[in-house]
């Protein structure tokens, strides 16, 4: 019995040697390395894949603005209050502002015009523009700040207008306006100006269609809620005609929930981060400008690929 004792001993002791030699052979074995690239889980991410020397500033001072906050080049509208702003200090992550008035609360305000000299017009919800007019006589006309730091200013009761009756022909009921498209039951109409002393409006056909339209930003920035599209115009052969459409905005529509607001030219995220609008925009044939003006084509194969294959499907609905 002892003899048995000691022999499964010297067994066990064999067997427990083994285990630990087999462990350490196998913990000092190479690991195969995972090379697929991780997912980006923000936009900031996947733009530092594209640019990874690129710093990308936050807007300091910015924490009032919102996603209805609407920009024109000098100045903007937030919370029913109207602002004048530098936008070369943005390049530097400076929001240099001035509040110049505050809207009575009984109107309501829906968009920002594009500047034209120190006025500062805008639409409301009951289809009138009216005018934040510069009273100063000796304020001369020039694109830069300044003047519109030097403007004394008042809203014009002279200068407002029923807006459709007066800049479309007749009285059109809309949702959203700007300056190329209204918007009407979640369907983009354009504005087509020609020799007439009013715009035709002809429906715009895209890859919005089907999705709530919720804002334009910069006059050309549609936002829906699901996704973000460019307006952007082409020729169209077959029609012999320049026609608007939409193109989807892939990298902002992923992260959809990160964007707050647009300048002319930066994406405003909510965490108040500044991005140039050409770094998220992608295939296209030349760079997106910093104004509120269309991107036109020649012919539909310059638009971004999406366009191409979308407008293909619904030439065939």
């Amino acid at each position: 019995m002892k003899n048995k004792k000691i022999m499964y001993a010297i067994i066990g002791i064999v067997i427990l040697i083994s285990m630990v030699v087999i462990i350490a052979i196998i913990s000092n074995k190479p690991m195969p390395i995972d090379h697929t690239p991780k997912e980006s889980t923000s936009i900031i991410e996947e733009l530092k894949k594209k640019y990874s020397d690129k710093k990308y500033l936050k807007l300091t001072g910015g924490e009032m603005l919102n996603e209805d906050t609407c920009f024109s080049k000098y100045s903007f509208i937030n919370n029913n209050s109207i602002y004048i702003f530098n936008p070369e200090k943005l390049d530097s992550g400076e929001f240099t502002y001035k509040k110049v008035y505050d809207v009575d609360k009984n109107i309501k305000v829906m968009n920002i015009t594009p500047d034209a000299g120190p006025d500062i017009k805008f639409y409301d919800y009951n289809d009138t523009i009216y005018t934040l007019h510069d009273n100063n006589t000796d304020n001369k006309i020039n694109d830069s700040y300044d003047m519109y730091l030097k403007a004394n200013y008042s809203l014009s009761d002279y200068l407002k207008w029923e807006y459709s009756t007066e800049f479309l022909g007749k009285k059109i009921d809309y949702d959203f306006m700007s300056n190329y498209v209204y918007v009407k039951d979640n369907i983009l109409y354009s504005k087509n100006y020609g020799n007439e002393k009013y715009p035709t409006t002809e429906k715009v056909s895209g890859n919005y269609e089907g999705e709530k339209v919720i804002r334009i930003y910069n006059e050309r920035i549609v936002k829906t809620d699901k996704a973000f599209y460019e307006l952007m115009s082409y020729f169209d052969t077959d029609l012999n005609k320049t026609v608007i459409t939409t193109v989807k905005i892939n990298m902002l529509t992923k992260y959809y929930d990160e964007v707050l607001t647009f300048t002319y030219k930066y994406v405003v995220l909510k965490d108040l981060t500044l991005i140039p609008i050409n770094d998220i925009m992608e295939n296209r044939v030349r760079e997106y400008q910093y104004d509120y003006f269309l991107s036109g084509f020649n012919y539909m194969s310059e638009v971004r690929y999406e366009e191409w294959w979308e407008k293909k499907m619904y030439r065939v609905k």
